[in-house]
């Protein structure tokens, strides 16, 4: 029974449950009184929805608490008509109040004025819309759970229903890429250059092979690339096995490729990352680069009107093969990667990691390399390693066995180093302050015999020192380095200055290089460059060259580019040299449509001229999936999928002939070049990572009919790369069960909320628990086909000093394509004493 003010009790008043929906949190059902067209909210339970705290009394005239700090205390007071809330008292009518013997309703509007959560109450939906300018704890703890949901997405550590295991052909082949250039001079002469990789599966490992074929050049195999690679994340000893080009990180210098195989038990996937050092490099002006580790994706950035760029990378236990990917603001791609060596290796404790490769150099004498290498975990802190290298083609030397160690001294101080012995010993110690501090010192002193390094210095010596800047008006890194390499009778010693950033809108490089020599004069020169945002999109990047030395501007460069179409886009460029007078102009033409990028350029010099034309693009060819696209993304080495949602009549799990395809189930992974939905409902997802846990998500809101269920609606996908896997979801219907419990009181049967219902199969197994509603109904959608045992929970009745006829009912579930609706269960329940 509601107790009403004598304001309210003029009106007709009704108890009933709205939906509250909370911007960034979600909806929930709570209870509300509605008199007319005024609308009354439970004050707890609305607080305790957006999680803040607040205690009634035991007959609810009173509600106390804080509202997110413990300094803004509120009492909400029915007795006195009042609210008090930081330090100030709210004077409101009685009739904004109206308590039962369980709630305290108040007035929706006051929710609003007072703790500002701004509230729309709709009456043909029964719901209410709240929002606040405030970080609600609700809101806090969902976005700090979303937060850590998205480092466990970095680390790869997913929960999912069910893990999706990668299948291993005997033979597949289903990507390639491809590229073609060609140049012409205007005195005659020409070339062509044609790139084709292919990209396939035998005996279940990855097989890529590349053809690299220019017209005025003999076709030469050191030139060409093939590689075989098995990997098995799972297993203990031998994790990868690679047959053919292998990548053989050697401390002598190696400058052709090695043919051979390689075993390690490295693992693909990335683990637990414990710290970061920076990598800093060049490429053209404003060209993406995407920073990839052990082949997964983990930040992308702009490089700055001078092609500068620089990354945090984080250091991970265990092998790190660190590989950057660039693209050029006109839909450029390189199909090669530059890859760098991590300056520390650190593994878990206790824990041993190895690399054996063997092969023989393209060389013009076959020369035999092996390597062999060994690290251990000392501690999480320590890592001890060492091993032997042997090249046949060294005159002396030919072993080089060495020991390498990695410490980390601090949180972000790490100290490496390594001895090669008769050649040289080198250490790395870069530090980290809190406030991004970065410093790097780097040493290495070569054997004054040694042949296997191919450097004329003995000694090198390099500091760096960088620095994040961040103001009102400036944004971006600073880096000094100076450098000097020794030789027996001299020094040259580099040191360069570089500011990058955004100021003022622009973005802006200031780069300062110095060259000294012994007996020479030095060589001192300043680069500036920026970018500026023109009308109708025009972009002008210019960039001065200043030479102290013989203090004058020594070489422009200006750049203009636009884009235009859709996927187009034009750039002229203007090079002028103060020295020699001498300047060239070039003008460019690149449209990227969907499934090529092309691209045309020409270049005039003063007495000459050059012109060049490309094109490029990719192929994924799967017959299985019934699938051929041509892509203007890179396809050899990633990974695809179909999802196959289909209706399971006959619930085996897998699609039969006459099971009809679902429509509406959307599919979320993180990852992908590319998401084509088909019309028959199916989806296809290109450029996946191979070897690693794709996580997927399963969405069924859009499915016509409630009765279709997914039992797995989260799964980890391991794909095999240049292939196009087949996944079937299996869709099963469902049927819903209802019915009512009463309690019988002076012979009347009354609608009874608050009891459970327990569904049991035929094998006494607990399907599902239901609570009855206020009136008594209660109802329960997902049951499979099947023979069925409803019945009251015993401990409950217990408890309630009640029994329940009948004591249980048996329904059948017949779903068929619609699913089933049984709705004739009833319970009465009446006193045992």
């Amino acid at each position: 029974m509601i107790a009403f003010s004598a304001t309210a009790q003029e009106e007709d008043c009704d108890e009933v449950l709205v939906l509250l929906q909370v911007k960034y949190i979600g909806a929930t059902e709570i209870s509300s009184v509605i008199c007319g067209s005024k609308v009354y909210l439970s004050v707890s339970e609305v607080l305790d929805y957006i999680k803040i705290r607040n205690i009634p009394n035991s007959n609810f005239t009173t509600i106390e608490g804080f509202f997110i700090n413990q300094n803004n205390t509120f009492k909400i007071d029915q007795n006195t008509n009042t609210i008090s809330y930081k330090e100030e008292v709210y004077t409101l009518k009685s009739s904004d109040f109206i308590r039962t013997k369980t709630n305290l309703f108040l007035n929706a509007s006051y929710f609003n004025q007072i703790f500002g959560l701004e509230n729309n109450f709709s009456f043909r939906s029964l719901s209410v819309e709240m929002v606040s300018k405030l970080e609600l704890p609700a809101i806090r703890e969902a976005r700090l759970l979303e937060m850590r949901d998205n480092i466990n997405k970095m680390k790869m550590e997913f929960k999912a229903d069910t893990t999706i295991v990668r299948d291993k052909p005997l033979l597949h082949f289903g990507t390639a890429n491809w590229a073609v250039n060609t140049i012409q001079q205007s005195e005659g002469s020409h070339s062509e250059r044609l790139l084709l990789n292919l990209g396939g599966i035998v005996a279940g490992g990855e097989l890529t092979t590349l053809l690299n074929y220019t017209s005025n050049q003999p076709i030469v195999a050191k030139n060409q690339f093939y590689r075989w690679r098995y990997v098995n994340n799972e297993n203990k000893y031998i994790k990868q096995f690679t047959l053919g080009k292998i990548s053989a990180s050697s401390k002598a210098t190696i400058l052709f490729p090695i043919i051979g195989a390689q075993i390690t038990n490295a693992s693909t996937q990335i683990r637990k990352s414990f710290g970061t050092y920076i990598l800093s490099d060049h490429t053209q002006a404003n060209w993406t680069v995407e920073l990839y580790i052990n082949n997964v994706l983990i930040d992308y950035l702009q490089a700055d009107a001078n092609g500068f760029f620089s990354f945090n990378v984080p250091l991970m236990y265990g092998r790190t093969e660190v590989t950057l990917r660039y693209y050029g603001p006109w839909g450029e791609e390189q199909l090669f990667s530059n890859q760098f060596v991590v300056p520390a290796l650190f593994l878990p404790k206790k824990e041993v990691e190895y690399t054996i490769s063997s092969g023989i150099i393209e060389d013009s004498k076959g020369s035999i390399f092996t390597s062999a290498k060994v690290n251990y975990g000392l501690s999480n802190h320590v890592t001890l390693g060492g091993g032997i290298e042997y090249i046949s083609s060294l005159e002396s030397n030919k072993s080089i066995p060495f020991l390498n160690s990695s410490f980390r001294l601090s949180s972000q101080l790490f100290l490496t180093a390594s001895y090669y012995s008769k050649v040289l010993y080198d250490l790395n110690l870069n530090y980290t302050t809190p406030k991004n501090l970065r410093f790097d010192f780097d040493y290495s002193k070569y054997d004054k015999n040694q042949q296997a390094v191919r450097f004329n210095y003995s000694e090198m010596r390099k500091a760096s020192i960088s620095m994040p800047h961040r103001s009102s008006f400036f944004s971006g890194t600073s880096r000094f380095t100076i450098q000097e390499n020794l030789f027996s009778t001299t020094k040259f010693t580099t040191s360069e200055f570089l500011l990058s950033g955004n100021s003022f809108g622009f973005n802006f490089n200031f780069t300062t290089n110095a060259f000294f020599t012994k007996n020479q004069k030095p060589s001192v020169y300043s680069n500036i460059s920026t970018s500026f945002q023109l009308p109708k999109r025009f972009v002008l990047v210019p960039q001065l060259r200043y030479g102290y030395d013989a203090n004058a501007m020594t070489t422009l460069q200006t750049q203009l580019r636009k884009p235009i179409f859709k996927k187009g886009y034009i750039q002229a460029s203007l090079d002028y040299n103060f020295k020699n007078q001498n300047s060239s102009f070039q003008i460019s033409f690149t449209h990227n449509f969907d499934h090529i990028n092309t691209g045309f350029s020409s270049v005039f010099y003063k007495n000459s001229a050059s012109f060049s034309q490309s094109a490029s693009g990719s192929l994924i060819f799967e017959p299985q999936a019934n699938f051929v696209r041509f892509n203007n993304q890179i396809s050899v080495g990633r990974a695809s999928v179909k999802f196959v949602p289909f209706l399971d009549i006959n619930g085996n799990g897998k699609k039969e002939a006459k099971e009809p395809l679902v429509k509406g189930v959307q599919i979320i992974v993180m990852g992908g070049d590319r998401q084509l939905v088909n019309p028959d409902g199916t989806t296809i997802i290109t450029g996946l990572e191979p070897y690693i846990n794709n996580y997927v998500e399963l969405n069924t809101a859009k499915v016509n009919s409630i009765a279709w269920r997914i039992n797995n609606k989260t799964l980890n996908c391991i794909l095999n790369p240049n292939q196009l896997k087949i996944i079937e979801i299996p869709v099963v219907v469902v049927g819903e069960v209802s019915g009512m419990v009463y309690r019988k009181e002076n012979e009347q049967l009354l609608g009874t909320g608050g009891l459970k219902v327990a569904i049991y199969d035929l094998h006494d197994t607990l399907i599902a628990s239901i609570l009855s509603e206020p009136d008594g109904y209660f109802s329960y959608l997902g049951l499979k086909s099947g023979q069925y045992v409803a019945k009251m929970d015993s401990l409950q009745l217990e408890n309630l000093q009640m029994k329940a006829s009948p004591s249980y009912q048996n329904f059948e579930i017949d779903n068929g394509i619609d699913g089933a609706f049984v709705d004739t269960l009833e319970f009465v329940l009446e006193k045992t004493k």
